[in-house]
C-alpha cells in the first residue's frame, strides 16, 4: 500500500457512497501507472489522458455493482480497453498502426483460426492464456506481458529486463511457438 492513500476497499467504500473523493483518490494512487499503461498504447500523450478520463468514468458508473475484487487490475483494464479502441478507431481512420497494433497482430496469428471464429469463446481463450503464462517462468512471463499486454517493444523489453533485444526477439518468436501448440492442444 502507498503511504498516505486509503486502501482499496476505502476507495470501493467511497465509491458505493457515490463520493466525488473515490476519482481523487484512484487518481492519486493509480492514476500514474493508468496514464504509463495508456501511452505504451497510443504514444501521444493528450490521448492517453482522454483514455484515463474515459477509465475513470467508467469506474465511476461501474465500480459500485461490479465491486472488482482487485482495484487496480480492474482500472488497468479499463484503460487498456479504451486505449485499444482509441488506437482501432484511429487506424481506421487513417490506416496507420503502431507497436501496440503490431503486437496485437503478433498474438492472433498465435490464435487458431477456428478460435477467431467463434465470438462467444472468449471466456475460454482468456482460461487457456492464463493456463499457458501459468506454466511459464517469471521472466518468461514478463517478457510475454510486457510484449502482448503493456505493449512494450522489444528495445523496451530488452532494457527492463536487463537481456539484449536479439534475446528478447527470440523468447518471443519461442512464446509464441509454445502459445500456438498449447491452443491447438487444448481446441483438439
Amino acid at each position: 500500500m502507498k503511504e498516505g492513500f486509503p486502501n482499496d476497499n476505502q476507495i470501493l467504500e467511497l465509491f458505493c457512497n457515490g463520493s466525488e473523493s473515490a476519482l481523487e483518490a484512484v487518481s492519486k494512487k493509480y492514476g500514474a501507472a493508468m496514464l504509463r499503461l495508456a501511452k505504451s498504447i497510443l504514444s501521444d500523450e493528450q490521448d492517453a489522458e482522454e483514455c484515463v478520463n474515459d477509465a475513470y468514468l467508467s469506474a465511476w458508473q461501474a465500480v459500485p455493482a461490479a465491486k472488482p475484487s482487485n482495484l487496480k487490475a480492474y482500472l488497468l483494464q479499463s484503460v487498456r480497453n479504451a486505449a485499444l479502441e482509441r488506437l482501432r478507431s484511429s487506424r481506421a481512420k487513417k490506416r496507420g498502426g503502431g507497436v501496440a497494433v503490431s503486437s496485437f497482430e503478433e498474438l492472433e496469428e498465435c490464435i487458431p483460426d477456428s478460435r477467431r471464429e467463434e465470438p462467444g469463446d472468449n471466456e475460454k481463450l482468456r482460461l487457456q492464456l492464463e493456463s499457458f503464462l501459468a506454466g511459464l517462468s517469471a521472466e518468461k512471463r514478463a517478457i510475454f506481458l510486457g510484449r502482448f499486454w503493456f505493449s512494450y517493444s522489444v528495445t523496451e523489453i530488452a532494457w527492463k529486463t536487463g537481456k539484449s533485444e536479439k534475446y528478447i526477439s527470440n523468447q518471443l518468436y519461442n512464446l509464441k511457438r509454445k502459445l500456438r501448440k498449447h491452443l491447438d492442444r487444448k481446441e483438439g
